[in-house]
């Protein structure tokens, strides 16, 4: 399954935007970088840890990225409050 594909499975709700890149870690293998841009609702400390590892499970058990690409995953999280404080293109 496409990485594309697989982000159409996450609440919206939940998930803003999803972007990612190919490259290499700081070890030199072959990567994947997830850049997810989650809700404030869903960045509340209370909700932080089980609503980032339900996606990053969803998205590792959709696209299978070792099997299907030969890559390991790298998944990166950050709220719509902390995008507007800190802007990054690369999360747009």
């Amino acid at each position: 399954m496409k990485p594309s594909e697989a982000v159409a499975k996450l609440d919206k709700s939940e998930v803003r935007l999803v972007r990612y890149s190919i490259g290499v870690d700081s070890s030199g293998e072959s990567s994947i970088f997830f850049r997810i841009l989650l809700s404030d609702a869903a960045s509340q400390e209370s909700r932080l840890g089980d609503v980032t590892t339900r996606i990053a499970t969803i998205l590792f058990d959709a696209i299978n990225p070792y099997e299907n690409w030969g890559v390991f995953p790298y998944f990166n999280f950050r709220s719509e409050s902390e995008q507007a404080k800190r802007y990054d293109a690369a999360w747009e």
